[in-house]
């Protein structure tokens, strides 16, 4: 069996990104803001129990570390 990605991820990427652009924009009423913020409650939680029952790979645990490292830097330079 060859490599097979079926994400795209930039295209998922940029999706998440405008609906982020959307949700904070002062053109979008409540309710619209809210049904896009509730789309991304569904897509967290897809995302949340696919990781969970998913495998633990080589290199993962060190990639995580390094990940919230950076997240921690960002929130201290704020």
């Amino acid at each position: 069996m060859g490599f097979r990605k079926p994400l795209d991820f930039n295209a998922v990427y940029h999706q998440l990104y405008m609906t982020g652009v959307e949700i904070m924009s002062e053109k979008n009423d409540g309710y619209t803001q809210w049904e896009l913020k509730r789309d991304l409650y569904q897509i967290q939680s897809l995302i949340d129990t696919i990781i969970q029952n998913s495998p633990v790979f080589v290199g993962e645990e060190e990639y995580l570390k390094e990940r919230q490292q950076r997240k921690l830097v960002r929130i201290l330079e704020q």
